[in-house]
């Protein structure tokens, strides 16, 4: 799924990147010369001085943004604290249908990205390259559908029938991030591009399995889930209950496929503009 995504990032975005031009080096300031007699030294030197704090003050601007790669659409405002640190605020949103196998089962899958986000940026040379540190509110989250097929693989046993499973896999909430970064500083001015590689750090995967409809055990060949062999899958029975027990493990299976999700990887396109 990963991969997925940084493919259709890249895409995207390469061209614009490409085109791009971002320095976030900002542009040195042109010494004023001033022709006066030497009786007004003192005035040229206090008429500099009042110059400096607004020179200085020049390096901290407003940054807006938008970024495209693995962790969806984003918008974010970024203010200029000093040359070397940059407070960024934001949203990324989006979603992504996919079909995904898992444990025997076709199931068409939804990635679904939410999440408000605070970050620091240190610029530690005080150009484009910067340490990005932050949290996000939410992982990713991910729906998992699959209904209309003939036959059911849950824990190794085959059951056929009209069956419906909704699942959900829940990698928590606020989250922290830690990556680095080229370009959309305010040490820069005007349009530039930037580019993000980082890492989301999720809990261990919650995975809820939902199961309706009527089904029976194919395990031992043909057999009738309307029949006096089939059961209703939430039912009380016997058969019933073997489904839901299989059911549990099946969701500890897909937990553990899960669990390389916790790090999500962060590739990331940007364009920005700073004033």
């Amino acid at each position: 799924m990963q991969k997925q995504l940084i493919v259709l990032a890249m895409g995207a975005w390469l061209g614009s990147a490409a085109a791009a031009e971002n320095t976030d080096t900002p542009p040195a300031a042109t010494p004023a010369t001033v022709e006066a007699p030497a009786a007004d030294g003192a005035a040229t030197a206090a008429a500099a001085a009042d110059t400096a704090p607004a020179a200085a003050a020049s390096r901290s601007h407003h940054g807006l943004g938008l970024r495209f790669g693995t962790g969806g659409f984003g918008v974010d405002y970024t203010y200029g604290l000093s040359r070397y640190v940059d407070l960024r605020a934001g949203y990324q949103f989006g979603s992504y249908s996919f079909n995904a196998e898992e444990e025997g089962i076709d199931y068409r899958a939804k990635l679904k990205i939410s999440a408000a986000e605070a970050m620091v940026d240190i610029k530690p040379f005080g150009g484009g390259f910067r340490l990005s540190l932050g949290v996000l509110s939410r992982m990713p989250e991910a729906t998992l559908k699959a209904a209309g097929l003939d036959d059911y693989e849950i824990n190794d046993t085959i059951y056929r029938g009209d069956l419906k499973l909704n699942g959900r896999v829940d990698l928590g909430k606020v989250t922290p991030y830690a990556g680095i970064g080229w370009g959309g500083t305010t040490n820069g001015s005007g349009f530039g591009a930037s580019f993000d590689l980082g890492v989301m750090f999720g809990k261990s995967p919650n995975v809820r399995l939902d199961a309706s409809g009527r089904a029976c055990d194919a395990s031992g060949g043909v057999c009738d889930p309307n029949g006096p062999e089939g059961f209703d899958v939430n039912g009380t029975t016997a058969l019933a209950q073997q489904f839901q027990a299989d059911k549990d493990a099946e969701i500890a299976k897909l937990e553990d496929d899960a669990k390389d999700f916790r790090f999500w990887p962060v590739l990331t396109l940007g364009l920005h503009y700073r004033f």
